[in-house]
């Protein structure tokens, strides 16, 4: 019987986890380039009962009747990232961007570079296109993508080709850089570093780089931005389940306990 005191306790802690991945889904549910999480649950190894007794494991004969099996209790398989595409909302800002199929804007971080689908950008006082917290842009030449002075009063666009072009009253403009895009063979081997920036690891394989439409990459696309791809339905949905699987184990902890309790008196 106090074997499902391990039980409960063990499914309490990961549907705690549970909660905590749903809640930040919920909580970032405006954050543009969020992709959000999944919780996947595993059974945790059984074993072969042999009367009263728990045994280990044992082969079975051909034929022979089913193995009565105790279980014990829930594990965490997998955080697993939902890298679905998002929604495009317009800003008309020229230095909102977003991208339609594969692939991340490249950062430069005092780590390395770091991968994002939140193209919020805007300039610093050098004319540096930055993300919202001063991260650089890159550009295929791995230089942050910057406007010359001379041209850091001028208006700008991209174009098809992910160039950014300064207007200044050339046919065409003046090319200033060239966007760069990143994307991955297995993403799901990517390292959260915050709710919309990501780093490559041994599991995500070397990133794929090059211009928009280049390489499997997507295109580059100003004037919007990517807003979250959560689906706020689905996520009050896992919402219930979290809090109900929750209550449920609690209350076979309680029930353990009075159990025990009675016995303890008993004796």
């Amino acid at each position: 019987m106090f074997r499902s005191y391990d039980v409960a306790a063990s499914a309490l802690r990961y549907h705690q986890q549970y909660l905590d991945v749903v809640g930040n889904n919920i909580a970032n549910v405006n954050s543009d380039g969020f992709k959000g999480s999944q919780f996947v649950f595993d059974e945790v190894l059984n074993q072969l009962v042999d009367g009263t007794k728990i045994a280990p494991p044992r082969p079975q004969p051909q034929g022979a009747i089913n193995a009565a099996m105790a279980g014990l209790g829930v594990a965490r398989r997998t955080i697993p990232g939902d890298f679905a595409q998002g929604a495009f909302k317009i800003t008309n800002q020229s230095t909102d961007f977003g991208i339609q199929g594969e692939g991340y804007f490249v950062l430069r971080s005092p780590k390395g570079p770091v991968y994002t689908r939140n193209g919020n950008f805007t300039f610093d006082s050098t004319g540096t296109l930055v993300a919202g917290d001063g991260k650089k842009v890159l550009g295929t030449d791995n230089r942050p993508l910057r406007v010359p002075a001379q041209y850091q009063n001028k208006p700008f666009f991209m174009n098809a080709s992910g160039q950014l072009v300064v207007r200044n009253g050339d046919p065409g403009g003046v090319v200033i850089g060239q966007m760069k895009l990143a994307r991955f063979t297995n993403q799901q081997g990517l390292l959260r570093e915050g709710n919309t920036e990501f780093s490559a690891t041994a599991a995500s394989g070397t990133p794929i780089e090059g211009a928009p439409g280049t390489n499997g990459l997507g295109q580059a696309i100003s004037g919007v931005t990517e807003i979250s791809n959560i689906q706020l339905a689905d996520q009050f949905t896992n919402l219930i389940m979290a809090q109900r699987g929750f209550q449920a184990n609690a209350k076979v902890l309680t029930t353990t306990d009075e159990m025990a309790d009675r016995i303890n008196q008993m004796q």
